[in-house]
């Protein structure tokens, strides 16, 4: 039995987040089901992390082991003859056996999109949180840089998942204004790069940063929490649309 790693892109809009559900749509789902036509047998996909409810993926990885006729390097377009609209599999390699998505990665990329427009813009609906007016970026970018490094995100965390500590390290962070481009509006992009995150970690991150863009959080009291003082920022997510899952190293 053979190990692969699959490269997945897909639009988070209609499924209910990555791991499988009775009887709701799952990315994780239809991806097994897929995969079981080729190896007539049920298949196991382990992603690098469980995608919540609404959020989308550039490249997220999934690693499995199965027996199939159909060579790695054709497996993905083989896949998508299979696979809906939403879900497209970029490309697919062997693996050693026992690789494993979630426990071999090493870093993790995320961005949390926003766009300004004074009203909702139906070809950015879909992937990115509107604004009314550009944010005050150079201060969003002191409050990213405070992110960086090894820190204990407790507060930036909801319960939900197994995870043993709330201490995780970010390599880089960033916030960026793409200015207006033809009939692409103003777009914010909060970047952030990182050992692993927790449940909910950057939706929690990217809401604190709104909340300091209207004044409900200072600066101060948003770098204490980052630092795991507790009680200085309330836990709002911000919506589930604008956040992808860029990119899996290994």
């Amino acid at each position: 039995m053979k190990t692969y790693l699959l490269t997945l892109s897909y639009d988070g809009t209609d499924f209910h987040g990555w791991q499988r559900q009775n009887n709701l749509p799952t990315v994780q789902k239809v991806l097994e089901d897929a995969l079981a036509e080729f190896a007539d047998s049920p298949v196991t996909v382990t992603a690098s992390g469980r995608t919540d409810e609404g959020v989308h993926a550039l490249g997220q990885t999934a690693s499995f082991s199965c027996e199939t006729s159909v060579p790695a390097h054709k497996l993905a377009a083989a896949l998508n003859s299979r696979l809906p609209q939403s879900v497209r599999a970029v490309s697919c390699k062997e693996v050693l056996s026992g690789f494993c998505a979630r426990r071999s990665a090493k870093r993790k990329t995320y961005v949390y999109r926003m766009y300004v427009s004074p009203r909702p813009l139906p070809h950015f609906e879909r992937y990115a949180l509107r604004l009314d007016c550009a944010p005050n970026v150079e201060f969003m970018k002191k409050a990213a840089a405070a992110i960086e490094g090894t820190h204990d995100f407790k507060e930036f965390y909801c319960l939900g998942s197994s995870a043993k500590t709330t201490v995780r390290t970010v390599f880089s962070c960033s916030f960026e204004l793409f200015e207006p481009r033809g009939i692409t509006p103003a777009v914010c992009e909060f970047k952030i790069c990182g050992d692993g995150f927790l449940y909910k970690m950057v939706r929690l991150l990217a809401g604190a940063l709104l909340a300091l863009n209207c004044g409900k959080l200072t600066l101060e009291d948003f770098k204490a929490a980052v630092g795991g003082e507790a009680g200085k920022v309330k836990k709002v997510p911000a919506e589930a649309k604008g956040l992808t899952l860029v990119s899996v190293e290994y």
